[in-house]
């Protein structure tokens, strides 16, 4: 069973479109993290009290990830975007307009929930590219994607500064009531390919993890890869406070910008899919890893050296990322909303593992302890790609 279009490929405008909206609407779950002292002050509540604020809003887009996302195989795409920003336009009003924090927990969870419309643009990308420009298509998106979580946080910081926290969220209504009606006008209809219940579609994930080898592989490297990347930024602030570096939360801040250039490189990279296949990227990307973390070991000798470490695990993430999207999408076209839910649900818990992972290590051995256990996830990530004798991206074809 095949949606009404395939593979017709995408025009300059329609990409930036999907490319904006994925930025745009991810950033909605970041405004929170620099805000969260504020917050505490604002509602006078602890600074552990604010700090579920964010949790809540990870939590909404686990939820959203696994519950909603599905969905897009069952109905129109652009019919799930649109109902999904509005949906983030209210919610976005109830943050901005909440009297206690249970109520700026509760729509935190719907703005995160919400926020999944991310991951419906793109397989939504996937789906128009040609089977030629797909892994480029994907780089793009995902560098819109990165581009609007790393810029979220200073948006938010320079807008609250001046004008509160309330009006970030208000102009993210905004946005979101614009990228409504972009998405409504601009976006091409589709019949939806699978047929069925929400109980039916949900037993399918199932099949679908069973069935198809190639995604258990990526949802595995995904998971890893993402897990050690977790370690290092949940744990990076704890070593650049203290002494040798002893540095401000605001200068910490800005080493995030770094991470940019893993947005930058990730067109490229998914051009390099297209033409090369998914292994050779996806293990220079675990290559790139193990070196960034091996140079982190010796950090407190200079700032550079961090510096170094950051942008060589952040451009191996993008390259062990944007292929193992590409391979999967390649499977089974009448299912690919399902099989981004899988990978990026694999992804998604093994960034909160990997939280997990780096507090520990950093609890009792510190920097060393914390780069041994970025080093151990990224070896797990690379056993499945470097084992791979032969790149065989076959499916078996099902009636999911």
């Amino acid at each position: 069973m095949k949606a009404a279009f395939s593979g017709s490929g995408l025009s300059p405008s329609l990409k930036l479109l999907l490319t904006v909206g994925c930025g745009v609407i991810v950033a909605n779950l970041y405004y929170c993290q620099p805000l969260l002292g504020e917050l505490a002050r604002y509602f006078k509540t602890s600074e552990r009290a604010a700090s579920f604020v964010n949790i809540y809003a990870q939590l909404g887009y686990g939820a959203g990830l696994f519950f909603i996302v599905p969905l897009g195989d069952m109905i129109p795409r652009r019919k799930l975007l649109i109902w999904l920003h509005i949906f983030a336009a209210i919610s976005l009003i109830g943050i901005a307009y909440s009297s206690n924090i249970n109520n700026l927990y509760f729509f935190s969870f719907c703005v995160g929930a919400a926020s999944t419309a991310c991951q419906i643009f793109i397989p939504l990308a996937a789906h128009l590219a040609t089977n030629e420009e797909r892994g480029k298509i994907l780089g793009t998106l995902m560098g819109g994607l990165l581009t609007g979580i790393l810029l979220s946080r200073t948006f938010s910081s320079i807008v609250a500064e001046y004008w509160g926290w309330q009006s970030i969220y208000l102009i993210s209504c905004g946005m979101m009531v614009i990228m409504t009606f972009f998405v409504w006008r601009f976006i091409p209809g589709e019949t939806a390919a699978f047929k069925g219940g929400y109980l039916k579609l949900m037993r399918s994930l199932a099949t679908l993890f069973k069935s198809q080898r190639i995604i258990r592989e990526s949802a595995w490297i995904g998971a890893c890869s993402f897990g050690a990347i977790s370690v290092f930024w949940s744990t990076m602030a704890f070593f650049l406070e203290r002494p040798p570096y002893s540095y401000s939360l605001a200068i910490i801040g800005l080493f995030g910008i770094i991470g940019t250039a893993g947005a930058v490189i990730s067109p490229y990279i998914g051009k390099v899919t297209d033409k090369k296949g998914s292994l050779i990227p996806m293990r220079w990307g675990i290559i790139l890893m193990l070196l960034g973390f091996a140079v982190l070991f010796k950090s407190e000798l200079h700032i550079i050296i961090i510096i170094i470490g950051i942008i060589l695990i952040d451009i191996g993430m993008q390259s062990a990322h944007i292929p193992n999207l590409s391979r999967n999408y390649a499977l089974l076209p009448e299912a690919r909303t399902r099989l981004n839910t899988l990978y990026m649900t694999a992804f998604f818990i093994g960034g909160t593992l990997g939280s997990v992972i780096g507090s520990f290590a950093w609890e009792f051995a510190k920097w060393t302890g914390v780069c041994s256990a970025g080093l151990v996830l990224v070896i797990f990530a690379g056993i499945p790609v470097f084992f791979r004798k032969k790149e065989k991206e076959t499916s078996k074809t099902l009636n999911v």
